[in-house]
């Protein structure tokens, strides 16, 4: 069976900005190089909407909870688990 592939590249970057009276805030840039459209964003699901519309892709859904890590295994299968208080690989 021929298996068709589909390749996007981007380019992401984040950095971590602090208000002197908030809690810090991840923010970032992405580009799409093969069509050079780029944006700057404030939370993962902006990242996530732009990705899906320049490459016209849906995209896999974001969540808030903070205790879970998303993974992909091999051949791409997503795996997920949560992590223990305290067990996190910093």
């Amino acid at each position: 069976m021929a298996r068709s592939q589909i390749i996007q590249s981007f380019v992401a970057r984040f950095w971590l900005e602090q208000a002197d009276d908030a809690d810090p805030k991840w923010r970032g840039h992405i580009r799409h190089v093969q069509g050079c459209e780029e944006i700057y964003f404030q939370d993962l699901e902006e990242m996530s909407e732009f990705m899906q519309q320049v490459s016209g892709i849906p995209g896999t859904e974001i969540t808030d909870d903070t205790d879970k890590v998303v993974t992909f295994g091999k051949r791409g299968q997503r795996t997920g688990h949560k992590i223990k208080p305290g067990k996190r690989d910093d």
